[in-house]
């Protein structure tokens, strides 16, 4: 600040080198002094703030995957495309897993049956021991092998499950209603687990992600109203913080602040750089010897910027540069 001030004295001036003069003015030379606006200086109240790049993000993104290695049948959807939660968006090879299925059926049909003949063979040595015709062993050796196959039954029936699970995976449905981004992979191509089909994105609600220095982020807090600046004409929506994402250190400058814009407008699309005002609070404590002056009182020559000070005395006005 002090800087800035000792610019302002130096061009104005430079400025008034030509006003004071030690030869007096001709006649042909001396005007009328204009009326001027005065104005007067005020401590400084206003809020600083820091402008700080940030990224327009979608409020969802989803990478779609299957959970198995197969070909890639069919994709539905192009890039652009619109879709409702629960489209068809790939198919991907199912012959393994309908396979899978198929043998656990009939795993489950024999299991079943064998259940029945373990029921059946427990049942009829309980009675035999009850009137004292076998020994309890043998019983209780039939108890246990009944207990087996049911045991063998509930397994296979969830193995079904998961199978049916993974049937699930060779059809790729939208989680969300959104907008298809991207198809990483063409038709025909043999896929593995977790590698990403189709992403797609939700971009009713979008979200800003500004990367700040650990101070800054220490002296926000979740729910805080900022504001984004958009476009040529510095448009400003209204955005509040949800939360500020920790960065690897304590001291780092790695941190960022997610914020979630209340409006949306047609100019912002996912990937934007936008403007965004964060409070300034550490500069903010060191502004109790700064004053406010209006906008019209700046002379500017060039590249130089300077105003004028008049303060009263015992002797009179004296004018400060």
């Amino acid at each position: 600040m002090k800087m800035l001030v000792s610019i302002y004295l130096l061009a104005t001036l430079m400025l008034l080198t030509g006003c004071f003069s030690d030869a007096p003015p001709s006649k042909e030379t001396v005007t009328e002094i204009p009326d001027v606006q005065v104005a007067d200086v005020q401590a400084w109240q206003g809020a600083l703030s820091q402008k700080l790049p940030g990224v327009v993000r979608p409020g969802k993104r989803a990478a779609l995957s299957t959970r198995f290695a197969g070909t890639l049948l069919s994709v539905e959807v192009d890039p652009g495309d619109r879709v409702a939660s629960g489209d068809l968006l790939a198919r991907v090879d199912a012959r393994e897993v309908n396979a899978a299925i198929a043998a656990t059926r009939t795993k489950i049909n024999a299991t079943q049956a064998g259940v029945k003949q373990a029921r059946l063979e427990s049942q009829r040595l309980e009675r035999l021991y009850a009137e004292d015709l076998i020994a309890r062993v043998r019983m209780e050796r039939a108890q246990v092998k009944y207990e087996e196959m049911k045991a063998q039954l509930t397994a296979a029936e969830s193995e079904l499950e998961a199978q049916q699970a993974n049937l699930s995976y060779t059809r790729l449905t939208a989680p969300f209603s959104g907008r298809v981004t991207e198809i990483p992979v063409d038709t025909g191509s043999f896929v593995g687990p977790g590698q990403p089909l189709v992403i797609m994105e939700s971009r009713e609600q979008l979200r800003v992600d500004v990367p700040v220095s650990s101070q800054v982020a220490a002296s926000l807090s979740p729910g805080e109203k900022l504001a984004v600046i958009v476009g040529p004409q510095g448009k400003r929506l209204p955005a509040h913080l949800t939360s500020v994402v920790p960065a690897l250190g304590d001291e780092t400058t790695g941190q960022r602040l997610r914020l979630s814009l209340e409006t949306t407008d047609d100019q912002l699309a996912p990937g934007q750089v936008v403007s965004v005002l964060v409070p300034d609070r550490a500069q903010q404590a060191q502004t109790s010897d700064w004053v406010g002056l209006p906008r019209e009182a700046l002379l500017r020559r060039g590249q130089l910027t300077g105003t004028l000070v008049v303060e009263q005395t015992n002797s009179g006005s004296v004018v400060h540069l």
